[in-house]
């Protein structure tokens, strides 16, 4: 049985990709901060067939997550699966130097995701087998207004992500970044502004284990999204910085 460690997996995403690995038989490894969370996730799934165990950790704690990573591969085995799912970033307008707002972002969506890489990646390189992931965003493909520090740190870990691929290029590992679009969880549930596309955590999940179990080292969804990104990304800076410069402020 293949085993799977998500970060984040209390709510949102982690949480409802865990159910759905676990269901195509999966062994599943959940990490977040809230224990009572994770518990429940964990009888939940274990409830229905399945396989499951959970640590707390912080993932901006370095020593803690790989605690986590050990404790979990004792309990299931050895972990076939990274996805690096925990993130978050509030908006904030540059005009008010958010400086530790930027930096709370930085640290758990950067720094978070290189941790549990580390926590990780050791027993994969020497047994020449494994598989990382990290749930990036949509947003990292360009600069949103009020988003600088999310869009900023989901365009740097897709590119680590990148980076990491072509290192472990031969060395029996593969490398997915995950660039969702709006999914209906409890971070997009405090935005104000409209959110075209949303899809739910459930639809998510699916795509997601489907592109995963591909071992394709993109998944981008929704299409629609997907493809207003795309397009997106080609768009002058000028004509950019005057349609995003009239959204509301923050």
């Amino acid at each position: 049985m293949p085993v799977a460690l998500i970060t984040g997996a209390s709510t949102g995403i982690g949480n409802a990709l865990a159910k759905e690995l676990a269901r195509r038989g999966w062994a599943v490894g959940v990490v977040a901060r809230r224990g009572e969370l994770l518990a429940a996730l964990a009888e939940e799934i274990r409830a229905k067939g399945g396989k499951a165990a959970w640590a707390v950790a912080d993932v901006t704690d370095r020593t803690a997550i790989r605690s986590a990573a050990v404790a979990i591969a004792g309990e299931l085995g050895a972990i076939d699966l990274l996805v690096a799912n925990a993130g978050a970033g509030d908006p904030a307008r540059a005009h008010k130097v958010p400086v530790e707002a930027w930096i709370g972002t930085l640290r758990l969506n950067v720094d978070g995701v290189i941790y549990s890489v580390a926590a990780v990646l050791p027993e994969m390189v020497e047994r020449r087998s494994g598989h990382l992931s990290v749930v990036s965003s949509v947003a990292g493909f360009r600069g949103l207004p009020g988003m600088a520090a999310y869009s900023g740190s989901k365009a740097c870990i897709t590119t680590f992500f990148e980076s990491l691929r072509v290192d472990l290029r031969g060395r029996g590992i593969t490398v997915t970044a995950i660039h969702p679009g709006f999914i209906a969880t409890p971070l997009t549930a405090k935005n104000k502004a409209p959110m075209p596309f949303l899809i739910s955590a459930e639809q998510a999940a699916t795509i997601i284990a489907n592109g995963l179990e591909a071992r394709r080292s993109d998944i981008t969804f929704p299409w629609q999204m997907k493809l207003l990104m795309g397009l997106a990304k080609r768009v002058p800076n000028w004509l950019w910085d005057r349609v995003l410069g009239r959204v509301p402020g923050v």
